[in-house]
Order: structure tokens, then sequence, then C-alpha cells
């Protein structure tokens, strides 16, 4: 004799496509999410004092010809310097 399967509910979505009457997950009951407090997490996210510290210098984006431009890198490599010195030391002269 065959075994009586008992029909499965259709599951049924939310408009976000998540799906709302599941009661259980491989066979284990889901928590209730009214009874649950919120704890926040214990690892990861921003931590104080993390990251760069402010130079007080702002990024621009120059367009060159390359005559200039290997000028600068030549100047800032023959003087030990960044590139951005040495930009930043001409432009102030104008």
């Amino acid at each position: 004799m065959k075994k009586k399967i008992s029909p499965i509910e259709k599951p049924q979505f939310n408009g976000a496509g998540y799906q709302v009457n599941m009661k259980d997950l491989n066979v284990e009951p889901l928590p209730n999410p009214e009874k649950l407090a919120f704890r926040p997490f214990k690892h990861g996210g921003s931590r104080v004092g993390a990251g760069r510290k402010p130079s007080g210098r702002k990024a621009v984006l120059l367009r060159l010809s390359p005559r200039v431009i290997s000028g600068l890198r030549k100047e800032a490599e023959r003087d030990h310097k960044t590139l951005s010195d040495v930009a930043e030391e001409r432009l102030a002269k104008v």
C-alpha cells in the first residue's frame, strides 16, 4: 500500500520577492520575528580612528600634454620628490 502524501502549501511571495508563508527551514521551525530582540553586530564595521588621516589636500584631475608629464616625472625622480609635490611647486609659481 502506498503512503499518502500530504499536500504541500503553495509558496506566497510579497512585493519584494520574499516568501512570506514559510514555517520551517529544513524541518527546523523558524523563530518568531516579533519575539526576537535587535542585537547590533559585534564584529566588522567602521572603527574610531581607522582609515587614512586627512592631509588637507584635495584630489584634482589634470589633462596635460605628454611632454609636460614627462618633464614633471623626470624632475620628480631627479629631486627624489613625488609627482604631486613637483606639480604643486610649479603651480604655486603661477
